[in-house]
């Protein structure tokens, strides 16, 4: 009973940091670039949640991190802050913030791909499927103004999206060690410790030549949400859900960012939504669904070494 409280409450964990990341779809295209410049806005996202983190870890148990795993932790910090936060900033700034959702609903599926490649999970016949039909969805929606030109903003947009949800995807795949091993908190102090220290030197540029003085309360705000909101509730949340649940049943949570993005972004005037990408939602939505079923049966004398995203998802 107690572990089924635990996995209801990453389930919910998940649930709310989803909706906060899509919801930071439109509160930082709202900022960028006229307030605040890209990465510019990395560094202060950068150095704020760090900060935020090493004050939190005062209230957890202390923790000794040896040296292999603050390397290991060194690494994950490239992936999961520095290429995640710097290219979906760079991302949103040249695309919209619809396509930039919709890409980074593909998540489930390049999670399970290096899911399969480092924690040797079956690839079947079913979840190549469904990783072909995402994939078709993710083109669709690059394609739609034609071929993409490297001259096109929109295209560069949306493939700064893309890299960036492939790197996420591969750090919630190798943060999870971590997670097992040392508490959130502790994860993501010295995570965000490690990003800051590149975050700032690629932010420094923008960051000097930005004019304080004349960004708006309302844009101060936004990014308070960014930086609390999207970046330190939003990664401690996420990581309270890796710690009790498979990276692909996290990942299966990123869909519900579309709609959410969507539905704000046509709201405050940002965007409108076309047939092109309602039909590669649908076919991305689909492609997530065929990649994370999975069949309550299984048979037996199965591999017991199979990756725990089945048992996971079956008893959540």
């Amino acid at each position: 009973m107690h572990r089924s409280r635990v996995k209801t409450w990453a389930h919910l964990s998940l649930l709310a940091a989803n909706i906060i990341y899509g919801i930071n779809y439109s509160v930082a295209k709202a900022v960028m670039p006229d307030q605040i410049r890209p990465f510019a806005l990395l560094s202060v996202r950068s150095v704020a949640a760090a900060a935020i983190f090493w004050i939190a870890g005062l209230f957890v148990p202390a923790e000794k991190v040896s040296r292999k795993d603050l390397l290991y932790l060194l690494a994950c910090s490239f992936f999961g802050v520095v290429i995640n936060q710097g290219l979906f900033l760079a991302g949103l700034n040249l695309t919209t913030p619809v396509n930039s959702s919709i890409i980074l609903s593909t998540n489930p599926i390049f999670a399970f791909v290096f899911a399969a490649i480092i924690l040797r999970e079956r690839i079947t016949l079913l979840k190549g499927t469904g990783l072909a039909i995402g994939l078709a969805g993710v083109l669709m929606l690059i394609l739609q103004n034609g071929i993409p030109s490297l001259e096109s903003s929109t295209f560069l947009g949306d493939l700064y999206s893309l890299i960036n949800t492939i790197s996420w995807a591969f750090y919630t795949v190798i943060i999870k060690r971590m997670l097992e091993k040392y508490h959130p908190v502790t994860v993501m102090k010295w995570t965000f410790l490690f990003g800051m220290l590149t975050n700032v030197p690629l932010g420094y540029r923008q960051w000097s030549t930005t004019n304080w003085s004349s960004i708006t309360t309302p844009g101060w705000l936004e990014i308070g949400f960014v930086v609390v909101g999207a970046t330190f509730l939003g990664y401690l949340l996420i990581t309270f859900g890796l710690r009790r649940l498979s990276p692909t049943v996290v990942s299966t949570y990123t869909y519900l960012q579309p709609l959410i993005a969507a539905y704000l972004a046509t709201l405050l005037g940002q965007d409108h939504i076309t047939v092109t990408m309602i039909t590669s939602a649908l076919l991305i939505f689909s492609g997530v669904f065929v990649v994370s079923f999975q069949k309550k049966n299984r048979p037996a004398g199965a591999n017991s070494t199979e990756f725990t995203a089945q048992s996971d998802s079956n008893a959540g």
